[in-house]
């Protein structure tokens, strides 16, 4: 097993699921990990299962809420007094509701979680990453194949579609992952979008009949069934992108790509590459941020 002792690693949403199944495969290489999650107990649970399976202690759980601009910038200075250099960021924490909901800044939450909180967060870590020297970013994607993204809907404007809402947040994330990668290009921080596929998590099992758009919900059952309780075994096998896109040497200087469940590099929609959806994106973000991308 190769020893990656001097990395340092920060997982979001690292607890459950597919976020505590990659911080298992990057702990297993000998790394430090830094996971993050909204719950005290169950974070100290993961951590203590994590040293455990890794075989080190290299492991720490840091509390924090991505839905509000307050809980990203209160998070980020905590990681950072933890680990004033950050080697690698995986911005893996989602949201996945089943009615309108709006954030504590009043943003539609699948945009505040799954587009402003990898933003802003990054964003606000750039000092340990830049001190890292090389570092990464991957964002971890969901949903199905990269679909278009429609600018006038950024937060379900058109109206709320559980599924579909979540969906199309993940297309924004990916064109605004594009963006990011040219703009921490000049600080030598890539960024990278992964797919992990599907798997049972907290987040799938919790899926309702109302989040299904239309004739979706005689799927219902299906999708109950797809996501059952396994024991784990999708979410381990669904985490095998994020951990090679955050240890491979392969990505070292790569940037502004799009790999599937299989670590193969695709295509991201037309949309997403689009200069005139970015910037409609960045304005969205820095209305919701109350900064300026310009």
């Amino acid at each position: 097993m190769d020893q990656q002792n001097d990395q340092t690693v920060v997982i979001t949403g690292g607890t459950g699921g597919i976020g505590f199944h990659s911080a298992l495969g990057i702990a297993q290489t000998g790394a430090r990990v830094l996971v993050t999650g909204r719950n005290r107990e169950r974070g100290e649970e993961a951590r203590a299962r994590l040293i455990e399976e890794s075989g080190h202690d290299r492991v720490d759980f840091v509390t924090g809420d991505l839905s509000s601009t307050e809980g990203i910038d209160a998070l980020a200075e905590a990681l950072m007094e933890r680990a004033p250099r950050i080697h690698v960021l995986v911005n893996n924490a989602g949201y996945l509701g089943n009615e309108p909901r709006t954030s504590p800044d009043g943003l539609e939450m699948h945009f505040a979680v799954n587009v402003l909180g990898p933003w802003r967060l990054t964003h606000a870590l750039l000092p340990a990453l830049d001190s890292a020297g090389g570092a990464r970013v991957v964002n971890v994607t969901g949903g199905d194949k990269p679909a278009a993204i429609d600018v006038e809907n950024l937060q379900a404007e058109k109206g709320f579609r559980g599924l579909m809402t979540y969906t199309h947040s993940k297309s924004v994330m990916e064109s605004m992952s594009l963006a990011m990668a040219d703009r921490l290009f000049a600080y030598g921080v890539s960024v990278n979008v992964v797919f992990p596929g599907r798997a049972s998590t907290n987040m799938t099992r919790s899926m309702k009949g109302s989040a299904l758009p239309g004739a979706m919900k005689l799927m219902l059952p299906f999708f109950r069934l797809f996501f059952a309780e396994d024991g784990g075994r999708s979410a381990a096998k669904a985490a095998r992108s994020t951990i090679w896109a955050a240890t491979t040497a392969d990505l070292k200087g790569i940037s502004g790509r799009y790999y599937d469940t299989h670590s193969r590099e695709q295509s991201f929609h037309p949309t997403a590459y689009d200069a005139t959806v970015q910037k409609d994106i960045l304005a969205a973000l820095d209305l919701a941020s109350g900064t300026n991308s310009a």
